[in-house]
């Protein structure tokens, strides 16, 4: 048997809605008070094909690390004998696409995939900005936003958070704030090499962005 996990920000838990409080759904929210995902499992089939009970896949995510025991406690707020199963989540994205079985061995096992819209999220649950990134993706950012920069003669800072479109992308916004000061000395660097040009580029075009 694989050793508990007694410290995460994540944590996953299986509950029975026969046993869950009355009216759940509606004020789970305020039950929990802290940012959630879940789904409704009453699709799912043993491996004979018969129906499995229905039940629900939930995530809790923490402002810190907190304990198995602490998440526990949240779970069970939701019913004292509702929950199944809690457990700290490895990998949260892995977490999240399993509460719809959208994952590897999900789809090796044939297990029945839900739709999206059956994921239900609350309390500012934010995916994008619970995932962690490696150096090497963090660098690929970069690369990324400094071939931008200078392919598009941007002399400024402004000019670029306007005209760079993945930056709506939480963990794309994240490497700006970390490199700004890179990014601000390219930017000079365009500046002092390329001066000012009489013309926009197709990308500040389409932005409404003019050249000094």
């Amino acid at each position: 048997m694989a050793e508990r996990i007694n410290k995460a920000r994540y944590w996953l838990g299986v509950l029975y809605p026969e046993n869950m409080v009355d009216g759940w759904q509606d004020s789970v929210g305020d039950i929990l008070q802290v940012p959630y995902a879940y789904c409704i499992h009453d699709a799912d089939h043993n491996i004979d094909g018969e129906d499995r009970k229905t039940h629900v896949h939930f995530i809790i995510a923490f402002t810190n690390t907190t304990t198995y025991k602490h998440a526990l406690e949240v779970f069970k707020l939701l019913g004292e004998k509702s929950l199944n199963k809690c457990e700290a989540a490895v990998n949260i994205r892995h977490a999240y696409d399993y509460l719809i079985h959208d994952t590897e061995t999900c789809r090796k096992q044939k297990k029945y995939l839900y739709p999206a819209e059956s994921r239900i999220t609350g309390n500012n649950f934010d995916i994008g900005a619970y995932e962690q990134i490696s150096q090497e993706e963090k660098n690929e950012i970069l690369r990324a936003m400094l071939d931008f920069l200078i392919d598009n003669q941007i002399k400024d800072l402004t000019t670029f958070y306007i005209a760079y479109e993945p930056l709506r992308e939480a963990q794309v916004f994240d490497v700006y704030k970390s490199y700004g000061g890179l990014l601000e000395k390219h930017c000079k660097a365009n500046f002092h090499r390329f001066g000012v040009v009489s013309c926009c580029s197709a990308t500040r075009q389409q932005h409404g962005i003019c050249c000094p």
